[in-house]
């Protein structure tokens, strides 16, 4: 039941919510000014759309017996008056039709941080109070399910997507190789390399997102103590499926690309149906190194772990990641050379994301 997901799963169930609540911080507001401000492909009117507020959806559907959705609104842009942060946190009564395979799923309303805290082992309220006002679904989900989500509420237009949860790829995690000199020659960071073993599937086109976290005790002293996950920014130039660095970008000096939410994408384009290894370089070598704080202290005593989690997802997921990394990296539309494209939503009548995936999870502990 819910509880289920306090415990292996809180990892990447936390990390969702987590990006989430980026996305209804920050995201929001740029993915709306993309929308309002740039040119569009879409068939709809955006002069019409900057005064017409809109229903945002946010739902990625897994294998599980619960399923998070985030319902906000957007703000138009010629009209907006008052503080975007604060307007964007504010939740939305919701009507929410959620199937499975054509089968009505019941939705309820997270009313309390009493009820916030079964879906996290974060106990901050700051942090707990994102729930609260949002909605979630009880009911079994297995990979291959079709899922259709409806959401309306009074002065807005109804909206609607449709996505299904992929099958999970197994990652396997080798060899570690800690401390060592980082393959982008620009760079005298010290990385350790992880390598990580995936099986793609020669007959489907897939997508995926690869993360590597390091799980480490922290605290001043031993009263304190408490474990943390996080999620560490990778060096990509070693592995060719993540590696975007380009001549022409370091001779205009602008900056590496960016992958939001150190969730790295990639597609199996030029591995499909092969068995194939990643070459991971985690800047993090300093963080277990004891030389800046006491977490290398604590690591001499508890040990610590290293996580890789591979995330198989549907098109749409990946084709909304990368949008917003295509944003945040676009130094040439910054530069005013290029058109700044509009993030990708699959929300018919608003906007937001409706996207399955599945995870699959590899850890070392390291003494």
């Amino acid at each position: 039941m819910i509880k289920r997901y306090i415990g292996m799963k809180d990892r990447i169930y936390n990390d969702i919510w987590m990006r989430l609540g980026i996305l209804m911080n920050w995201g929001l507001c740029l993915m709306f000014s993309l929308l309002f401000l740039s040119s569009c492909k879409d068939d709809f009117d955006v002069d019409k759309l900057q005064d017409t507020p809109r229903l945002v959806v946010y739902c990625f559907p897994t294998e599980g017996d619960t399923t998070l959705i985030a319902v906000t609104r957007s703000f138009p842009v010629a009209s907006f008056k008052g503080d975007i942060k604060v307007q964007s946190q504010q939740t939305v009564n919701a009507r929410i039709i959620y199937k499975v395979n054509d089968v009505e799923y019941p939705v309820k309303r997270i009313e309390n941080l009493q009820e916030a805290r079964l879906f996290s082992t974060n106990t901050s309220e700051t942090y707990l109070s994102r729930f609260v006002g949002q909605y979630y679904v009880v009911g079994r989900q297995k990979a291959g399910d079709n899922i259709d989500v409806q959401v309306s509420a009074d002065g807005y237009s109804s909206v609607s997507a449709s996505t299904y949860i992929p099958n999970r790829v197994n990652i396997q995690m080798g060899e570690v190789r800690f401390d060592e000199k980082s393959s982008d020659a620009d760079s005298y960071s010290r990385v350790d390399k992880i390598a990580a073993t995936f099986q793609d599937d020669a007959s489907t086109q897939d997508y995926y997102s690869v993360m590597v976290k390091l799980r480490q005790m922290e605290g001043t002293n031993r009263d304190s103590l408490s474990w943390v996950t996080r999620a560490i920014e990778l060096s990509t130039v070693g592995e060719p499926l993540l590696n975007k660095k380009t001549k022409l970008n370091d001779d205009f000096g602008f900056d590496d690309y960016t992958f939001f939410g150190n969730s790295y994408i990639f597609d199996d384009r030029t591995i499909n149906g092969l068995s194939y290894t990643l070459h991971l370089e985690a800047l993090s070598a300093y963080m277990h190194a004891g030389e800046y704080d006491d977490r290398g202290t604590w690591d001499k005593v508890f040990g610590y772990d290293y996580i890789v989690e591979l995330y198989k997802m549907t098109p749409e997921y990946y084709r909304f990641l990368k949008s917003i990394n295509d944003a945040q990296s676009n130094d040439w539309a910054d530069a005013g050379l290029m058109q700044v494209a509009p993030t990708y939503s699959n929300v018919k009548g608003g906007f937001g994301i409706v996207a399955g995936y599945n995870a699959s999870i590899s850890s070392r502990h390291f003494d």
